[in-house]
């Protein structure tokens, strides 16, 4: 049984090598096969980690788990995540056999968001299975039909440096195309393209923000170029998404994290054809998604079963264990602490007939599963018993013609005024010599659009305490809760403060734009 296990390790890394043999392994018709080898892989390489890796053996210990009478179901293990696993052990003792690796081992880190950058390792193997995903992911989309020879040159905009995503970006994609690391330097990247030319099919990688911003730059005749925007690092609406296409062909995206890996799953034709109808029937979100309950419209996208082994806890987060056996620094059960869930295609092609969506079926149909995602756990706010999670200001901001076009991000700020009631403040900051021709009007029609996608804040406004309604704040560049951007390197979306009053908040009462009664 080994040695057939052994056999199978092997041909699925020779078939993964290249773009066009890693497509017979996602070949329709093998879901089931699919499925389950990536449990048995899993098992697998839980029971390989409990042999050889010292720090997980220890923390299956501490939580009274034998290492010799293993729990038969996966989902009986306890979960790992940053501070129960990552920040209680060193990297030696989380890697296979106790050691780093002398050879062969890239280190990058996590951009530090929350706390201090944290360092990760990563092996070739993995590496490797990293860039077949993104060539899969991003490359297919790249060459038009009408002319196929189109040579590809990928912008890396994302953060350069030691952080992850920029840095596997560029290590991913530089043996399939003509790739240039420019970071999110928009001067940079008009230049490179001027200089290059129009003869190439441009994929632009960054963070949803940059690409809007960069797009918008009419230094370059946009129209005169071939351009793809690949996207990570956070969600994007389909108001936003719509705002990019009219100067790129095609905007796609892939879900991962530092913490595990940069592409888990990618968007495909089918997953957008389908968040789009999503988000024009109520009634289809009901039967596929949750969100009623989150508050926000789930970003969709497809995953190897094989290569990754996806769960859902009790709290409705995302529990992702990574099935290769060859990691450096395995991952079994981690909880990145993102809310989501996952659908098989069996449950869901029914649901789209039923509803009639031939358009969606028409889409090419990998008959792979699909990881349904709402955003990060902790990073929504309370406000009068609903949940409000920053994406549902980013989907009303990209919605709104004018908002889009003006509005350079975001925040959401929870504060306790001296009342001692909790209050919430949606803060706008406009894009560097932008304005609002009604700043009032638009703060309302941002509202109304937040309280017709989440219903819970429509009840939680209604039912609110005269005085306590929410406020929208809408800021000029790098002014009041912004005055202290431009040092991260992610933007911050969520402020949750606990000193009293709006100007512990940092909140300037003068550029509330409206409240809502």
């Amino acid at each position: 049984m080994r040695l057939l296990w052994w056999c199978q390790e092997m041909v699925i890394d020779l078939l993964g090598r290249f773009p066009r043999t890693h497509a017979l392994l996602l070949a329709p018709g093998f879901e089931r096969l699919r499925w389950w080898l990536g449990r048995r892989r899993a098992q697998r390489t839980v029971a390989r980690a409990v042999r050889r890796v010292p720090a997980y053996r220890a923390f299956l210990a501490e939580r009274g788990v034998s290492s010799r009478a293993l729990p038969r179901s996966l989902s009986a293990l306890p979960e790992t995540d940053k501070s129960s696993y990552i920040t209680r052990y060193p990297i030696p003792e989380r890697c296979v056999g106790g050691r780093l690796p002398r050879r062969g081992v890239v280190v990058d880190e996590s951009s530090g968001s929350t706390g201090t950058p944290t360092s990760w390792v990563r092996g070739p193997v993995e590496r490797r299975a990293s860039r077949e995903v993104l060539r899969v992911g991003f490359l297919r989309h790249a060459s038009p039909d009408a002319t196929p020879d189109r040579p590809v040159f990928v912008i890396n905009a994302f953060s350069l440096g030691a952080w992850a995503t920029g840095m596997n970006v560029t290590a991913a994609l530089t043996r399939v195309s003509t790739i240039k690391s420019c970071g999110p330097d928009r001067d940079k990247i008009i230049n490179t393209m001027r200089e290059f030319g129009t003869r190439y099919t441009y994929v632009i990688t960054s963070y949803p923000p940059f690409l809007k911003g960069l797009l918008e730059d009419d230094r370059l005749d946009w129209a005169a170029y071939d351009v793809v925007c690949a996207f990570g690092g956070e969600g994007i609406s389909e108001g936003m998404r719509d705002h990019i296409l009219r100067r790129a062909r095609k905007v796609v995206g892939a879900y991962g994290a530092s913490d595990l890996e940069i592409s888990i799953a990618v968007e495909t034709e089918f997953t957008i054809a389908l968040r789009r109808a999503v988000a024009a029937d109520p009634a289809l979100a009901t039967a596929l998604t949750r969100q009623d309950e989150y508050g926000v419209l789930p970003n969709i996208f497809q995953f190897n079963p094989y290569a990754y082994l996806v769960e859902e806890n009790d709290e409705g987060e995302l529990v992702v264990t990574i099935t290769r056996p060859q990691n450096v620094d395995p991952r079994i059960r981690y909880n990145i602490h993102d809310r989501g869930h996952v659908l098989r295609m069996r449950d869901v092609l029914p649901v789209l007939r039923r509803f009639g969506l031939t358009d969606v079926l028409d889409e090419r149909v990998l008959d792979l599963p699909l990881l349904l995602q709402y955003g990060r756990s902790d990073h929504s706010v309370d406000y009068n018993g609903a949940v409000v999670p920053p994406d549902g200001v980013r989907d009303a901001v990209a919605a709104d013609a004018e908002l889009v076009e003006a509005v350079e991000n975001h925040r959401v700020v929870s504060f306790e005024d001296r009342a001692g009631d909790r209050r919430l403040h949606l803060a706008l900051q406009l894009a560097d010599g932008r304005a609002l021709v009604d700043p009032a009007a638009a703060a309302r029609r941002l509202l109304a659009a937040m309280r017709r996608a989440n219903r819970d804040l429509d009840n939680a406004i209604r039912t609110s305490s005269p005085g306590t309604e929410p406020t929208v704040g809408v800021y000029p560049f790098r002014t009041g809760v912004f005055a202290g951007d431009g040092g991260r390197l992610k933007n911050e979306y969520v402020w949750i403060l606990d000193a009293p009053g709006a100007e512990a908040a940092g909140l300037d009462e003068q550029v509330v734009a409206a409240r809502t009664g």
